[in-house]
């Protein structure tokens, strides 16, 4: 994260020299931090499997001093098409902004639902070819293959962001034109790089459960989940529920947080003398607490709502319930997290204005850049917290169902 960091400021300078060396300079420092944390949780497995080793053959525990794991454990331990602009869909949101808001807004949620269609098609061949080839295991197999791109995957998600804040430093820095645009052009790529790496995650997300939910039917002795079962039935209805629950809890947070954001920018313009002529610093650091705190503050509700789930139904109603939870959870909230990552993407892609064809469309100030940015502000969260978020609402769920299964599902017999 430090390089990330240091990345963005250098970003912005190699910007000042061209395209190629401003883009070679973010995308090295994203391979670095991807390819870093994929080699630390290689290490760590590494590591904690010598351990085990060692407390099975030498009877030596895993925190004793005798243990050598144990210093470089804790040494690894603390270092720890649907948006690219130069296609049709991204050109028909951005041709949608000529006639306001509203029209950019209906494109691009438009947009987000079809992006889904090819998708679950691939994750359905996927699985089919898997499943046909070697049952579960085969979908295991198929899940870590795709997995295995965790470390490149990382690096391209990790390179958006990079050319976003260089853009961001080069607005504030007051930087010539030409390196803004520049600057534009990676943050571009970089939007598609994020959606492609974000649907990577999303379809590693579904094979990943159908995996571990292999692994809590035959643990819970279920030979068939039967629909027509009134328990599995609500339990479908309620896990359907849950994404959209969660996407809503998620995107409230971002709206709260945000609208503490403007009230203390709002107060800084009416109280600091000199700060709208740009005479004045504004107190950057009230700002980032408020973010900071709303980050971890809203983060509560969403989590537990992840945690508790399973818990309350496999606990109150039974394993077929909670298995019906757990499908319902699958099938919808694979579908939204591609539709939301897709149309935020889009909606940041056309709003960049890199292309030729996005510079027709008006300059910056005009209405339809006015438009343009208000679907990029919508955008925002859907792709960057609602979208990745249910990743971890349906692999946590299906991680943490089965624990409880080989005790019946009475809390007394886990604690």
């Amino acid at each position: 994260m430090k390089i990330a960091t240091y990345a963005n400021a250098r970003t912005t300078l190699e910007a000042r020299k061209g395209v190629v060396k401003a883009f070679i300079t973010a995308l090295r420092s994203g391979v670095v931090m991807g390819f870093l944390l994929a080699s630390n949780g290689l290490l760590v497995m590494t590591g904690k499997a010598f351990l085990k080793r060692l407390l099975v053959e030498r009877n030596i525990p895993e925190d004793d001093p005798r243990n050598p794991a144990d210093y470089g454990l804790v040494w690894l331990l603390g270092l720890l098409q649907s948006t690219i602009n130069a296609y049709s869909p991204v050109q028909d949101v951005a041709d949608s902004c000529r006639t306001g808001a509203a029209t950019s807004v209906i494109f691009g949620l438009a947009l987000g639902y079809k992006s889904v269609v090819i998708p679950i098609f691939a994750t359905a061949v996927s699985i089919f070819v898997s499943f046909s080839f070697a049952a579960m295991y085969g979908i295991a197999v198929t899940a870590l293959g795709m997995l295995s791109t965790i470390a490149t995957g990382l690096a391209i998600d990790a390179y958006g962001p990079i050319s976003d804040n260089a853009g961001g430093i080069a607005e504030m820095a007051s930087m010539s034109h030409r390196v803004r645009e520049r600057t534009d052009a990676l943050d571009v790529a970089g939007n598609t790089t994020a959606a492609t790496g974000k649907g990577f995650a999303i379809g590693s997300a579904a094979l990943v459960f159908l995996a571990l939910f292999g692994g809590f039917v035959s643990r819970a002795a279920i030979s068939t989940v039967d629909v027509r079962t009134p328990k599995v039935f609500i339990g479908l209805i309620v896990g359907a529920m849950l994404p959209y629950r969660f996407s809503a809890m998620t995107m409230k947070s971002v709206g709260r947080a945000t609208l503490g954001m403007v009230e203390e920018v709002c107060r800084q313009f009416n109280s600091i003398p000199g700060l709208m002529e740009g005479n004045a610093m504004p107190d950057y650091a009230t700002c980032v607490k408020i973010f900071t705190h709303a980050s971890i503050k809203e983060m509560i509700p969403p989590g537990a709502l992840v945690l508790l789930t399973p818990l309350i139904v496999g606990t109150f109603f039974g394993v077929e319930t909670l298995a019906g939870v757990l499908t319902g959870a699958l099938v919808f909230g694979v579908q939204i997290a591609i539709s939301a990552s897709n149309t935020g993407g889009a909606w940041i892609s056309k709003e960049a204005g890199a292309s030729e064809h996005a510079r027709t469309l008006g300059p910056k100030g005009s209405a339809a850049h006015k438009a343009a940015v208000i679907g990029d502000t919508i955008g925002d969260p859907l792709k960057d917290t609602s979208g990745p978020s249910l990743n971890i609402l349906i692999k946590l769920m299906a991680v943490e169902s089965p624990f409880f299964v080989a005790h019946g599902g009475l809390l007394i017999k886990i604690f």
